[in-house]
């Protein structure tokens, strides 16, 4: 989730990381993947908002501590309520422009893969496919593979796997459940493979100095354990604290992600549904095939047929309705 690296080299700005990287990889999801059960979602309670500070600094300090805790809802709770608006009818309109059986057959489809995938992990690890696999990166894979199985198991039964669950989009539940679930899980991902050394825990130790204020402006001084000092434009909209930045481009980015929405052809879906249902149908079968397989060589003749109805959906991606990033 919090992607960093030595001080050696340029670090994207804590700031951003706290807002725009948790807000995008949401927004993402919103559009692109995501079922959680009508029962599991009314078993839910509805939280009391956290209160939110008035000062930058303490709001700053809030949200840092709240992630480091695991709790991505408050990345919801600090946006504007215009922003949360926007949200809600950018998800709106990606719901109408969704054919349900093929949407939700996708995600059917990758909670049968991660299971499969979980059943034959020997294999998947040992596969010959391409020369295999340096003895270093399958150890990596090997420690990864459990956080990956989690995290694809994940998005196909969170809250919005199916265009029913896109309608009744609840922003709040879906930061605090799946959005939460899913930093957890890219962190662990990326601390098992070496990318990153930096975690959500370190945020609670993040010190937020004032620099300047006046009036809906402020800079702050930003320091996180292990990186250098930070200095960011802060701006205050309807009393939420957000990155300057993410402020000014606000408007027209949720602008482009609904043009890019709504160039969807809901037309030229339909006229490539029964191709699409043709190659689940083969990846299904293939799937069969893999699951069944006894040894490393049914596994691996099983894997190499399944890249031909790969290829098919990927040439047809725009069918199922390209994911549409704001």
């Amino acid at each position: 989730m919090f992607h960093t690296s030595t001080a050696k080299k340029p670090n994207m700005s804590l700031s951003k990381k706290l807002s725009i990287t948790g807000l995008s990889m949401g927004l993402l999801l919103i559009i692109s993947c995501g079922k959680q059960s009508e029962a599991e979602s009314t078993k839910q309670e509805v939280e009391t908002p956290k209160a939110y500070p008035d000062a930058p600094e303490a709001a700053i300090k809030m949200i840092a501590s709240e992630i480091s805790k695991g709790d991505m809802g408050v990345i919801w709770e600090s946006m504007p309520a215009t922003y949360q608006s926007d949200v809600n009818e950018v998800v709106a309109l990606a719901s109408t422009k969704l054919d349900p059986e093929i949407y939700d057959k996708t995600f059917t489809f990758f909670d049968r893969l991660a299971d499969v995938a979980d059943k034959q992990k020997n294999f998947i690890l040992n596969t010959q496919l391409g020369g295999g696999q340096p003895p270093e990166e399958k150890e990596k894979m090997e420690t990864a593979l459990p956080s990956v199985i989690a995290l694809v198991k994940g998005l196909a039964s969170s809250e919005i796997s199916t265009v029913e669950g896109l309608k009744a989009f609840d922003g709040q539940a879906f930061f605090d459940s799946t959005v939460s679930k899913m930093a957890s899980q890219f962190e662990e991902i990326a601390k098992l493979t070496g990318e990153t050394e930096f975690s959500m825990s370190d945020l609670s130790e993040v010190v937020v100095s004032v620099v300047e204020s006046t009036g809906d402006q402020a800079t702050l001084e930003l320091k996180a354990p292990n990186e250098e000092s930070q200095t960011e434009s802060f701006t205050k909209v309807e009393g939420r604290w957000v990155p300057t930045e993410l402020a000014d481009g606000w408007v027209q980015s949720i602008a482009d992600a609904k043009v890019q929405i709504e160039g969807v052809s809901v037309e030229e879906m339909a006229a490539n549904k029964t191709q699409l249902l043709s190659v689940f149908a083969m990846l299904d079968g293939v799937l069969t095939q893999i699951d069944s397989a006894q040894t490393q060589e049914q596994f691996d003749q099983a894997l190499q047929g399944a890249m031909m109805p790969l290829m098919g959906l990927m040439m047809m991606g725009n069918g199922i309705g390209a994911p549409v990033t704001p």
